[in-house]
C-alpha cells in the first residue's frame, strides 16, 4: 500500500428486514405461468406424507463488522467493509438426533472501485481474504460478502445431494446445480417481488398450514409453489408463515407436483415457534438452530471489529513508516 493511502474504519450493525417486501419492489414483479389446474390459481391440501429418511437442511449466515474507507494520495476517497460468512448443513437420518455438520467459515476485505487492500492476521488468530469489486458502490461489496456465503452453501448441498441426501436449501436455488434431477428443495421466507397475476397473488393469503398454491413456472429449470408452514398467531399479517419452495424442472411437472407435496405436509414439522424465534413460524427449527451455531463460530462483533481497528492501524503505520 502506498505510503500516503489511509484506511479508515467505522462500525457496521446487521439486522433483519422484514418477510413481506413485493409491494416495495412491484416494478419488478414477475407474472410466471401456473402449470396445473388449467393455468387458475387452486389451493391444494395433499395427503400426509412422512419426513424423508434422509433429509439435511443446508443455510448460511453473513455479518459485515466494519465499514472501511479507502483514501489516495491525491484524496480520493473509495468504501469498503470487512465482514464474515459461515454456512453449514443439519443432517437428520432415520433414528438419529440432528446433527450440524459441514461447517465452513470465513473472512473478507472487500473494496470498491477495484482496489484489494491486505489486512495482516491477527495475533489472537482474526484473519481475512482481500476481494475487490469494480465502482464506487458499496451494496456492491455487500452483494460480494452474500455471493461468498451463498457460494459456500451452494457447495454444501451439491455435495449432500450427490450423496443423497434430500436437500432443503434455505434462499433461492440460484447457485444449485440443476442440469439434472436432484434431490434439493429451496426454501424463500422473503418475498422481495410479485411472481403471480395479481388476482393470483391476493390469493395466496388462504393458504392453510400444510397446504400449497398450484405449480407454477418459475424460470425454464425451476417449478415453485407457496406453502404455509404454521399458524403466525391471529396478531400476524396475511402472508405471515408463507414460503416459497421451488424445485428442480429437469425431472418432469408430474415429479415436481410429487415433491411440493409432499414437501408441504412435512416441513411444518419443522416450523419455529414464537418463544424461541422471532421470524416464526416461517424460519425452520433446524435452520434457525444452525444460524445460532454459525453466530457462535463467527466469534464476539466487538472483537471482530476491535481486531479490524488494530489490523488497519497497524496497515497504516507500516505505510507511513
Amino acid at each position: 500500500m502506498d505510503s500516503k493511502t489511509f484506511i479508515g474504519v467505522e462500525p457496521f450493525d446487521v439486522s433483519y428486514g422484514t418477510g413481506f417486501q413485493a409491494q416495495d419492489d412491484e416494478a419488478q414483479a414477475i407474472e410466471c405461468s401456473i402449470v396445473e389446474d388449467g393455468g387458475d390459481l387452486r389451493i391444494h391440501s395433499p395427503a400426509r406424507a412422512d419426513r424423508p429418511s434422509r433429509l439435511c437442511f443446508v443455510d448460511g449466515v453473513r455479518r459485515t463488522e466494519a465499514h472501511l474507507t479507502r483514501t489516495s494520495p491525491v484524496g480520493e476517497t473509495t468504501t469498503g467493509l470487512a465482514g464474515a460468512w459461515g454456512a453449514g448443513a443439519v443432517l437428520i437420518g432415520g433414528e438419529r438426533l440432528a446433527t450440524i455438520d459441514h461447517i465452513e467459515t470465513g473472512r473478507a476485505v472487500i473494496f470498491t472501485g477495484g482496489h484489494q487492500v491486505q489486512l495482516r492476521p491477527h495475533r489472537e488468530g482474526w484473519r481475512w481474504d482481500a476481494y475487490s469489486v469494480d465502482g464506487d458502490d458499496t451494496d456492491a461489496a455487500m452483494q460480494n460478502l452474500q455471493r461468498l456465503m451463498r457460494d459456500t452453501e451452494a457447495r454444501i448441498a451439491d455435495r449432500l445431494c450427490a450423496e443423497g441426501w434430500l436437500t432443503v436449501f434455505d434462499g433461492p436455488l440460484h447457485n444449485i446445480r440443476r442440469s439434472r434431477s436432484v434431490p434439493v428443495v429451496g426454501y424463500v421466507k422473503t418475498h422481495h417481488r410479485r411472481t403471480l397475476a395479481p388476482e393470483h397473488w391476493n390469493a395466496l393469503p388462504r393458504i392453510g398450514v400444510g397446504d400449497r398454491s398450484s405449480l407454477f413456472a418459475l424460470r425454464d429449470d425451476l417449478y415453485a409453489c407457496y406453502i404455509r408452514v404454521g399458524d403466525p398467531g391471529p396478531w400476524a399479517g396475511p402472508w405471515s408463515g408463507i414460503a416459497r419452495i421451488e424445485v428442480p424442472a429437469a425431472a418432469g411437472r408430474e415429479a415436481a407436483i410429487d415433491t411440493v407435496d409432499r414437501a408441504a405436509r412435512w416441513l411444518p414439522e419443522f416450523a419455529s415457534a414464537p418463544h424461541r424465534d422471532p421470524r416464526a413460524p416461517v424460519n425452520l427449527t433446524p435452520v434457525a438452530g444452525l444460524e445460532r451455531r454459525l453466530h457462535h463460530l463467527l466469534g464476539d462483533a466487538r472483537l471482530a471489529l476491535r481486531a479490524v481497528r488494530e489490523a488497519v492501524m497497524h496497515l497504516n503505520r507500516d505505510a507511513a513508516a
